[in-house]
């Protein structure tokens, strides 16, 4: 039956020029994987500067940490002032957790780093120490806990 069927096929020089239906793949990026290349343009567009990227960077001894006081800086609203409980470093989606009380009450701000309305983030005050972990999450309603941090960084 196979040897029927192999009679009958057509070979590829009787089917005539190869015609091209869509434009060939462009080639790769000096040898730089696809993912790699796109994580890059991602990078150039959102950050043009690389301030943040160096703000988030482990390499960099004067990076964001946990307990430092920080401004974020927006394009069309106010800055917002608040303490860092934890800094998410995850590519693109890097975010840093800010709190602060405001009349009294905590309020936590999930800020993501990338986001085209983000101009800065700037450090306003680190503190003499660091404590020993990355989250602070259990500063949260104790004795610990921030005060109202102003835009002066009181």
């Amino acid at each position: 039956m196979f040897r029927a069927l192999r009679q009958f096929s057509t070979s590829r020089a009787s089917l005539g020029p190869k015609m091209q239906v869509y434009e060939p793949l462009p080639r790769l990026r000096n040898g730089q994987c696809l993912m790699e290349y796109v994580k890059q343009a991602q990078y150039e567009k959102f950050d043009k500067t690389g301030a943040k990227r160096k703000a988030l960077s482990l390499a960099n001894k004067e990076r964001i940490r946990a307990d430092d006081i920080v401004t974020v800086v927006y394009k069309n609203q106010k800055p917002v002032t608040g303490q860092v409980l934890m800094v998410k470093r995850s590519g693109l989606n890097s975010t840093v957790l800010l709190r602060n009380k405001i009349t009294g009450l905590g309020v936590e701000m999930n800020i993501p780093v990338y986001h085209p309305n983000i101009i800065r983030l700037d450090i306003v005050r680190r503190p003499v120490a660091y404590k020993p972990r990355n989250r602070h999450y259990y500063i949260r309603n104790s004795r610990l806990d921030v005060g109202e941090i102003g835009a002066s960084g009181n």
